[in-house]
């Protein structure tokens, strides 16, 4: 198998972590597979998007206005998902570093692992932000296909999917490639463990995959690794749409998608993938358009996220019962990428 992956030459990739594990990627690449296969190891106890990274603002807050464990669970239901108590967890004034380790340790150890951390696509673009708050941390990053990835946003979005329908979603997933690539650049630069996988090889040799993961983690390898059968999935979203019926299913499904893009997006993808090959691509003013609508979709969703640990709960609450109509029914809130959606548990 050629060019598997490319593992960070670096020392501090030698031996058993004492940091979290990241597993990354665009949205849509393989990353929920690969969490749900290395799941099932005994030493790996790795939260399924958590995205308490997202939430950093709360950790600002005064010592005793930091109501993050409360908020946190409003956001995402980080908590119910993993079965965790929110009694359990100090709510205190604390970092959010010692947050982070607290209850990502805390999932880990009900069963026994060693290995920590989060799998989330959401932090493609806060790699750098991360490896700075956690020095000693392992990155597993997966790669796919730009058109691959956009094409399977799309019909998660056609599924039912509110994150992934939503205006943008496309854009966002196209030029967060090059972000998470020159993010991922800058932490190989720095001698940071990162072992960089590609969905194509995950799907398709998935046994040789696993071992080059366990052998980056330095934890032995077994070929139920390699399998989706008896898999923990239970902390990923199920809300209706249909989008994680794959990694919820028992079969590793190889077989190529439907293609869902329509030409003038896939125009635009090829045009850009061209662009970072040192081809001819988009025209300037269209680069420089997109360059905006991007940093105005990613700030809207960052000012999103800071509304959710600034304004009162109860506005919150009212402004999504106003949002849905909800008339009093019980509503469960579901964070998908950097952006918040809702569900409605009547």
């Amino acid at each position: 198998m050629e060019n598997l992956s490319k593992l960070a030459k670096s020392e501090a990739a030698a031996g058993p972590a004492s940091g979290p594990l990241f597993v990354v990627s665009m949205w849509r690449s393989g990353s929920s597979l690969l969490y749900a296969l290395l799941n099932k190891h005994p030493q790996v106890g790795l939260m399924f998007e958590a995205d308490l990274a997202l939430l950093r603002p709360l950790f600002s807050k005064p010592g005793g206005w930091q109501d993050w464990v409360r908020r946190w669970e409003f956001w995402n239901q980080a908590l119910t998902r993993h079965q965790l108590r929110a009694e359990d967890i100090p709510a205190g004034g604390t970092g959010f570093r010692n947050a982070f380790t607290l209850v990502h340790r805390q999932y880990a150890r009900r069963k026994g692992a060693t290995i920590w951390g989060d799998k989330s696509p959401n932090y493609y673009d806060r790699l750098n932000q991360i490896a700075e708050t956690f020095p000693d941390a392992r990155f597993i990053i997966v790669w796919r296909d730009p058109a691959d990835t956009i094409s399977s946003m799309v019909r998660a979005g056609r599924l039912g999917s509110a994150y992934f329908g939503r205006k943008g979603s496309a854009l966002r997933g196209l030029l967060g490639c090059r972000v998470l690539k020159q993010q991922c650049g800058t932490l190989v630069s720095q001698g940071k463990p990162v072992l960089q996988l590609h969905y194509e090889d995950l799907v398709n040799q998935t046994a040789t995959v696993m071992r080059e993961v366990c052998g980056f983690l330095q934890i032995s390898y077994t070929d139920d690794l390699s399998s989706l059968q008896g898999a923990d999935r239970s902390a990923i979203y199920d809300y209706g749409s249909k989008h994680h019926a794959l990694v919820k299913g028992d079969q590793i499904v190889s077989a190529p998608r439907p293609d869902a893009i329509e030409p003038a997006l896939r125009r635009k993808i090829a045009g850009y993938v061209a662009r970072w090959q040192g081809l001819a691509g988009p025209s300037l003013p269209e680069r420089i358009l997109d360059q905006l609508k991007y940093r105005g979709l990613r700030g809207y969703d960052r000012l999103t996220a800071l509304g959710f640990c600034c304004l009162p709960l109860s506005l919150l609450s009212k402004y999504r019962a106003y949002k849905y109509g909800l008339n009093g029914s019980s509503t469960t809130c579901y964070r998908r990428g950097s952006g918040v959606s809702f569900e409605v548990n009547s």
